[in-house]
């Protein structure tokens, strides 16, 4: 370990010129200590180590020459190989004389060898960020645990030379020193004006236009121009079963279904105003708050000023994106970005740029919380102000003041989504959540599932700092790395099981944060000892031996109990299970001869080995991904405004008066009102039972298929301990006790529900009727057939026995009978249903995006059932005759959304079906699949 720390830190060997460890670099307190004992009473001397000739180290053992091998010295090879006698180092090969006389070697990590193989070329030297460089010399700068490849301009100033395309520079020379992929760009400032050149390879930039090839003294950039000119470099991807987005060069472009104005558009359609676009068919470029001064009045949302983006996410009804943050220094140190920006359903009171009433739009605008304090430019140290001052909502105390906090500038770096949810990452390693805590998605260690958030809070992160953060694609859980490469994952999973704090997955195991892969419902993580490994159940890590450490991209699927797999291999050639690489039709049969032959021909030459970089052969495969279609396929909806009840066990309906008491909901009909006990005799209630009602919905043709099913809850009265249950075909879903707000003995955290009334209540001061949006997962029986219950019944059990309240007080298991005991009419205590809606989901379809060659070579190709995953009018598949106007090309009504423009062939029942591996048009980026 401490040969390894000093080739870390130094950039050297420790050695003398007879190849023998120099024991004098290591015998201090920043390595093995002074008082280190170095003697073996074995070989009555100091332990001896040496170097070979390629630098690699070897503890010698109990002979130091074979001269002095006996056989009966065999049995030291059983010490060698356990791993209780040894530490960081690799065991003899075998207990031959040869062998172990060897030793045993020293195990040097990644950067370790990378060190040696430098110094054994010595072709270039290495230095410390502390040491001059050679000027005019190529070198390797050690710097924070990784080797930059530099050269050296003078002693101090240097340039490095791989860089991350797009390339700026204020100096034209400087160029001729850099390397990027072949193809990739650079803007180089000449005098008073920007250039652009490509790189072609073997040293060479080739200038567009009438840029030059050799430099001039350049004029400084103004910081202006910088942020205007700033291009991020960031190429997210988020595919889902409705539509996407995508960020490209700072721009974030979404397509698909439009709910909530998520993918920009805002009103009806500009050729045909009578149809509405609920689903957008091309990408469309999202429009951005304006916040410069001068600009912002013109209302050109997608003009030269907008806000670039450096990260993206969404969901069902949102898109958000992360800015860019600027350090510069101008008389002093400026800081600025790192904003959260959204579209879709938001509001006024957290998002600027709203208008006063609305709950949705199509601009990205700014979040209050995560905006406040910057105006300045100046990253400010924390201070004490009211919660109202950072943009969230005025909170008061007991007395009416109003609350106070401190609060510090927050500059984030990274967002990830899953329905309902948000969770973003700050440039201090902090992560903070936003939305609805359904499954523990906010990760605060609250198991309320009704908690919404809509001011940022931190996760419960018991002092751990992360930096880099994850979601999967079709449960609600997010992942995060921390600092120390260690993994942490937090809200549901596949099991049933949930997390609701960050939870580490192995405190043994360290991963690469660059190979974290999300899928439908596991992660796959690639192990810096480069081996893979997936999550499964709760949070068990299970090796993937299938996946070769030399892969450079991977993604798993779980078809019921099989594992499936697919992955890039080191030479950028697609590999895995045949269900993936084979020609499959849209119901996952074998195709047939024809069809195969041209799957065949399609992959076989995306996988053909004919590039060649830096002598060496590649295939076209940079990327890939498994995706999940999970598409609706029936939809049922009841509001009970047109007080229909058929069906339901219990047809009463009542009407919450409009009386000026609604202030959340406007007035509606709803199923209800229902008692939480059957009706009883005496006081107290002698023979009190649970109430239910129950429906049963059928759709034939679907049998076995998953649902979701959403409504909401009204919760009415006094409740005091009563549980509301949730049966699908006899299966309890979820159990939920309720305590009204303010009750005198029992307390409970379920009382985060919205407010129906506030000024109706029993007890001054306490509201009693709250309403919760419940969102459950269940299937259909082998009918087709789902048999819903909604259910009461009382929380405790107890004897009767106690006469009086203190008695309750000192026995909480018994006290919550004294007040079920009490006749508990509708006026006291009811209930109702709202807004249910049953979708009946396929969720067995599956297909594959992959990312082919790289830079700004890069092309995207799907194949399988791909729903509307991707836009139509991308594939060059669209049936013209299937379009009747112009509009409809481009917008799609909900009416329609089961119907598709494609050719038959591509056709699965209103779904677009790519039967090969088929060029998607306009995501010529190499994305990040998120």
């Amino acid at each position: 370990m401490a040969i390894n720390k000093y080739i870390l830190q130094n950039g050297k060997i420790p050695k003398k010129s007879d190849n023998s460890l120099d024991w004098d670099k290591l015998m201090t307190s920043d390595y093995l200590g002074t008082n280190f004992n170095k003697y073996n009473p074995i070989t009555k001397q100091n332990i001896v180590v040496t170097f070979d000739s390629n630098n690699i180290a070897f503890i010698k053992g109990v002979f130091l020459d074979d001269k002095n091998y006996t056989s009966e010295l065999n049995y030291l090879y059983n010490f060698y190989i356990n791993k209780i006698f040894r530490v960081n180092t690799i065991p003899p090969k075998d207990n031959t004389k040869a062998e172990l006389v060897k030793g045993s070697q020293v195990l040097y990590s990644k950067i370790q060898n990378e060190i040696v193989n430098i110094i054994n070329e010595n072709k270039n030297k290495i230095f410390l960020p502390t040491q001059d460089c050679e000027i005019g010399n190529y070198y390797y700068e050690l710097k924070s645990e990784s080797l930059i490849y530099k050269y050296c301009k003078t002693a101090i100033s240097s340039i490095e030379i791989y860089q991350a395309a797009p390339i700026y520079l204020d100096n034209l020379d400087d160029l001729k020193y850099i390397r990027v992929g072949i193809g990739e760009k650079a803007y180089i400032k000449d005098g008073i004006s920007w250039y652009e050149y490509y790189y072609e390879g073997n040293g060479s930039w080739i200038p567009l236009g009438t840029g030059r090839t050799t430099g001039q003294i350049n004029d400084q950039l103004s910081i202006e121009d910088r942020i205007l000119s700033y291009i991020p470099d960031a190429k997210d991807l988020v595919l889902r079963r409705d539509g996407g987005c995508m960020l490209a060069n700072g721009d974030i472009f979404c397509w698909g279904n439009n709910r909530y104005k998520k993918v920009g558009i805002e009103n009806y359609g500009q050729l045909d105003t009578t149809i509405k676009p609920d689903y957008v068919n091309t990408p469309v470029m999202l429009k951005v708050q304006i916040e410069d001064s001068v600009q912002n009045n013109k209302r050109w949302y997608n003009n030269p000023y907008r806000i670039k983006f450096e990260k993206m996410a969404m969901n069902s009804t949102n898109v958000c994106g992360i800015s860019p943050i600027f350090n510069y220094f101008e008389g002093t140190q400026k800081k600025f970005g790192g904003d959260l920006y959204c579209n879709g359903q938001i509001t006024p009171l957290y998002f600027e740029n709203i208008s006063t009433g609305s709950n949705e739009t199509s601009i990205l605008g700014k979040n209050k919380f995560f905006g406040w304090g910057k105006s300045d430019k100046t990253d400010d140290p924390p201070k004490l102000i009211k919660i109202s001052e950072d943009g969230g909502p005025i909170e008061k105390n007991s007395l009416g003041e109003e609350l106070t906090i401190t609060r510090d500038e927050i500059y984030l770096t990274d967002i990830v989504m899953v329905e309902d949810t948000i969770a973003v990452l700050s440039d201090d390693g902090k992560i903070y959540t936003i939305g609805k805590n359904y499954n523990g998605a906010l990760g605060i260690g609250s198991d309320d599932k009704f908690i919404i958030q809509s001011t940022p809070k931190e996760v419960k992160n018991n002092d751990v700092l992360f930096k880099k953060i994850f979601a999967l694609r079709d449960i609600a859980t997010f992942g995060a790395i921390d600092s120390n490469n260690y993994f942490y994952i937090w809200g549901e999973r596949p099991n049933g099981k949930v997390y609701y704090e960050p939870t580490i997955v192995s405190n043994s195991l360290k991963f690469n944060p660059d190979g974290i892969f999300t899928n439908s419902k596991d992660f796959l993580l690639k192990a810096v000892n480069n081996s893979f490994y997936r999550t499964k159940n709760n949070i068990d890590l299970v090796p993937i031996s299938a996946i070769p450490s030399t892969a450079i991209s991977a993604s798993i699927y779980d078809n019921n109990s099989t594992e499936l797999y697919i992955y890039v291999n080191e030479n950028m050639v697609l590999e895995g299970n045949n269900d993936f690489l084979v020609c499959k039709e849209s119901n996952s049969s074998n195709c047939d001869t024809t069809d195969t032959a041209i799957f065949k021909t399609a992959l076989n030459e995306l996988n053909s080995i004919t590039n060649r970089f830096n002598g060496k052969d590649y295939a076209n495969f940079a990327n890939v991904s498994i995706y999940r279609l999970d598409t609706v396929k029936a939809e049922t909806f009841e509001d009970f405004e047109n007080k229909s009840t058929t069906g339901w066990s219990r047809n009463t309906i009542t009407t919450i008066p409009n009386n000026g008491d609604l202030t959340k909901v406007p007035a509606t009909t709803f199923l209800g009102r229902f008692p939480t006990n059957s009706p009883c005799t005496g006081n107290p209630c002698s023979d009190e039972s649970p109430f239910s009602v129950t429906k049963t919905y059928t759709f034939s043709q679907y049998p076995n298929h998953e649902v979701e099913i959403e409504f909401d809850f009204y919760e009415i009265g006094s409740w005091d301990g009563e549980r509301f249950e949730i049966y699908a075909n006899g299966v309890l879903l979820a159990q939920d006790h309720f305590i009204w707000d303010g009750h005198a003995f029992m307390k409970d955290s379920n009382v985060t529900g919205i407010y129906l009334q506030d000024n109706i209540s029993l007890i001054s001061g306490h509201n009693y009727n709250q309403t919760y949006k419940y969102k459950l997962k269940s299937k259909l029986n082998n009918a087709g057939q789902l048999q819903l219950e909604f259910k009461t019944s009382l929380e405790f059990q107890g004897n009767n026995t106690e006469t009086n309240q203190s008695d309750y007080q000192k026995k909480p298991p018994l006290y919550g009978n004294y007040w079920s005991k009490f006749d508990e009419g509708l006026s006291n205590e009811s209930w109702g249903i709202d807004n249910i809606r049953i979708k009946v989901k396929e969720t067995n379809k599956i297909f594959v995006c992959s990312m082919t060659s790289m830079g700004s070579a890069s092309q995207m190709y799907c194949w399988g059932n791909i729903g509307r995953g991707v836009p139509i009018l991308s594939t060059s598949l669209y049936d013209v005759a299937k379009i009747s106007t112009i509009n409809k090309l481009f917008v799609t009504q909900e009416s329609e959304k089961t119907s598709q423009m494609a050719f038959d062939k591509f056709n699965d029942s209103g779904n677009l079906f790519l039967k090969y591996p088929t060029y998607i048009g306009g995501f010529d980026y190499p994305f990040y699949f998120k």
